[in-house]
Formats: C-alpha cells, structure tokens, sequence
C-alpha cells in the first residue's frame, strides 16, 4: 500500500468517526463539534497543498512570467514567478559542479580511458575527405596552373598520400592533448554552461536524483497538517472555555489565534519536510536505529541516478569535444594543432625544403602553409564527430561517477540537492505561511464568527 493510499485512508477513518459522534448531537452541537472537527482537516489539507505548491514553484515555470522582472531579479519578489531552481541556475549548478569536478572526476582522468589507435582510425575516412577539400583549396589558391592540369586520380591519389601521412600527427595531437588536457578543456565551465543552457535539464537532474524526497515532501504535508491541526483544534477550544469563563470576553481577544495557527501550519509543515530530508547529516543510533536524513540513506540510488543522467547528458564526448573546439579554452587548441600541422607540413616537404623559394617562392609557401593549417583546424570538428560514439563507450563516465559518489561523505553528499532549496528556502516557506494565514482568516470570519461574537 502506498503512502498516499495510507495518509487518504487515515483522513477518511477521521472523518468517518467524527461524523458518528456527530449523529448523537443535537443541531447547535452538531455544529459546534464539526467546526472544531474540521480544523485538522482543513490543516491537513493546508500543509499537503503548500507542499505541492511549494514543489511546482520549485521547477516552474521555467522562464520568468509576470511583471516587474527587475524587480525579481534584484529583491525576489515581483508580479510574477520564476522557478527556484531556473532562477538561480548559474548559482545551483555551480554548487553542484564543483562535487563533479573536485570530487568524483579530473578532465584528466576522462581523456586517459580513450584510445589513441581508435581514434586515429575512426577519424581516418573523415580526414581523407577534409584533405580533399584542403588540397583542393590551397592548391587552386596557390598552384592553380599544376592543380589543373592533374587528374581527378592522381589528385585523390595525392589526398590518400597526404592522409596515410598524416595519421601519426593526428596521433601526436591527440597526446599532446591529453598529456596536459586541463589547458585546452575546463570541464567545471562546460558542465555549467551545459546546465545553465538548459533549464529544463537542470531540472532533470534535481527531479530524478530527490524523486522520493520531493513525493514525501508533498505527502507529509497531509501528516504534519494533522496533527498540527490536532494540536491547533486542542489549543483553540481552550481558549474559548477560559474565554467563557471569564466576565468580560473581551479582555481575552482572541481573533488573531486561527490566523496565526494557519501560518505556523503552513509554514511548520515545510520546515518540518525539508528538516527530516537533510538532517541528521550524519547517522545518529539511538536504541538500536539509526536515525538519518531521507535524502542520505538513499546515497547508492541517487549516486546511480546523477552519474546515469551526468554521463547521458552533461559529461559526453560530444560536449568535450565541442568544448576544445569551441569553448573558452579553444584558442590554446587551435594554436597547437596550427603548429602542428605547420611542422608536419615542413617534415613532410623534407629534403627539398631549400629549393621552394626557387619553386613557388617562399612567401607563397609559408601562405600555403597556413592556410592548410587554418584549413584543417575548421575541419576537425566534422573528423571528430566520428569519434563520439567511440568515446562515449570508452570512458564508461557513469560507472566511474556512481563509484565515487557512493563513497562521498555524507556533509559533502548532501550538497548534490540541498542547493535545489537553500537558495530561496525562505520563500517556499514563506509562501506555505500565506497561504495558511489566509486560510485562517477564512476560519476566523467564516466557521467561528459566532463563537467569538459571545
């Protein structure tokens, strides 16, 4: 049996024995019993409805509607909402990229699975065809009278020369890549940027990693309602015997008691939920159990679940690679396979090196040069992508993850979801006390008007 199957179950069996008392009342009892009957009802509801609210302003929506969105951005508040988590992307995922990066995997240690040969050998059609078009280019450029005059054989013979020639480079490149990868690829930028471009992943990630947590945030809201409702219905009905017995009501005002029990209630229900998630930190045995947060006990799950979806969408060798060729540390890149492909240029030309300026002259060939160099550099994403599937299987990111998350501290493994709430915990709390605020006037001015006018 499930757990809203148990909490609707317990709320009906309330509901059921409080109307069988109320069948022996009269009709001025009858009443009076099921006013004060309703308030744990009402309370319960009050807490399971902020709770879900609270979850759904967590997530959504995923761009900011509304009004005054300056406003939001620099107070919080507005007319209008943006979900917690996509308003703070840049903040959230920092918190939860620096576990990747610092505690789980090195940018080294991604590079250091691939295998050199492999790769070589997947990029090797790619790089016939983007030596075709270079050959072609700069050829047609610098040397267009020779160029024309040879055949479409002898130049695609000319192109499978030049790309057997050049897989030991592209090799060379590749260690020279992974002996210092830090320099070309920031692997803590790239999975921000790739979480904060996509909130909707971002939320993903949160969702699957805290499904549990956030099902029992909403369902808990029905039990801490309860009996906050239990004690709220206790405590009120005292107050107005001590109010009965006294021979002048009005120095006991009581009309600010159901307001502020609905707001203790709504916002109780959400710290309670968020307290029991995350705390204790770490386990605490008392008579033989164990007592911990829900979040950590379930540290083996939720380990495989980010590392299934980390290395499935964010850590991928398609990120990577578009990252060197196209992120903040691209230039370095660049920069090294232009000097390569400009020394292997020289290597190749070998014996007849001195003799060029007699044959194109030396600043026609140092054009050539570069412009073979620049060439190439624009054609290595289109080789690459050959290699991804490759490298995806290769690294096997999800096993090496899992692995190490499981073996975090709790203190530090606690810090995958807490990010998700810490960062505007207030507001779901606050708003959980509105609503409940509101509630309790309801009550005040609609259920109970007629006990506090005697």
């Amino acid at each position: 049996m499930g757990v809203d199957s148990v909490a609707f179950d317990a709320a009906a069996a309330w509901m059921s024995a409080t109307w069988a008392a109320l069948e022996e009342l009269d009709g001025s009892s009858w009443r009076v019993a099921l006013s004060f009957a309703s308030i744990p009802v009402v309370a319960s509801l009050i807490g399971y409805g902020t709770n879900v609210l609270a979850i759904q302003m967590t997530f959504l929506p995923l761009e900011y509607v509304g009004c005054y969105e300056r406003m939001f951005r620099l107070t919080g508040f507005s007319l209008g909402w943006q979900g917690i988590i996509p308003a703070n992307a840049v903040k959230i995922a920092e918190k939860a990229v620096t576990i990747i990066t610092t505690r789980l995997v090195t940018v080294a240690e991604v590079f250091a699975q691939l295998d050199r040969d492999r790769i070589v050998e997947l990029t090797r059609a790619p790089l016939l065809k983007s030596i075709e078009r270079i050959l072609d280019r700069v050829a047609g450029d610098h040397a267009p009278d020779v160029w024309e005059s040879m055949s479409l054989s002898a130049r695609h013979e000319l192109a499978l020369k030049a790309c057997e020639e050049a897989e030991p480079y592209i090799g060379a490149i590749f260690d020279e890549l992974r002996a210092d990868v830090a320099l070309y690829l920031d692997l803590h930028a790239l999975a921000v940027e790739k979480l904060t471009e996509d909130k909707a992943l971002m939320n993903e990630v949160f969702k699957r990693c805290g499904e549990e947590e956030f099902r029992f945030i909403e369902v808990s809201g029905l039990y801490f309602g309860f009996l906050l409702g239990c004690m709220q219905a206790f405590i009120w009905w005292s107050l107005l015997q001590f109010r009965s017995t006294l021979d002048d009501p009005s120095l006991l005002p009581l009309w600010w008691f159901l307001p502020a029990a609905g707001f203790v209630c709504g916002t109780a229900t959400n710290t309670l939920a968020l307290a029991i998630i995350f705390n204790p930190i770490e386990p605490i045995y008392v008579c033989g159990g164990k007592i911990h947060g829900l979040f950590l006990q379930r540290q083996a799950e939720v380990s495989h679940e980010f590392a299934t979806i980390s290395a499935a969408r964010i850590i991928t060798a398609k990120n990577c690679w578009e990252h060197i060729l196209y992120g903040s540390r691209s230039a370095h890149f660049e920069a090294m396979v232009r000097s390569r492909v400009e020394r292997a240029i020289d290597e190749q030309v070998g014996i007849v090196r001195p003799f060029i300026p007699l044959l194109v002259g030396s600043a026609t060939f140092r054009a050539a040069r570069q412009q073979a160099a620049e060439l190439l550099v624009r054609e290595l994403p289109s080789c690459l992508q050959a290699t991804y599937a490759f490298s995806e299987v290769g690294v096997d990111m999800q096993q090496l993850l899992a692995g190490r998350m499981q073996m975090l501290p709790s203190a530090e493994f606690e810090r995958v979801l807490h990010p998700a709430f810490e960062e505007d915990e207030w507001k779901l709390i606050a708003i959980g006390g509105l609503l409940g605020l509101m509630v309790g006037i309801f009550q005040l001015l609609f259920v109970f008007a007629d006990a506090l006018s005697q």
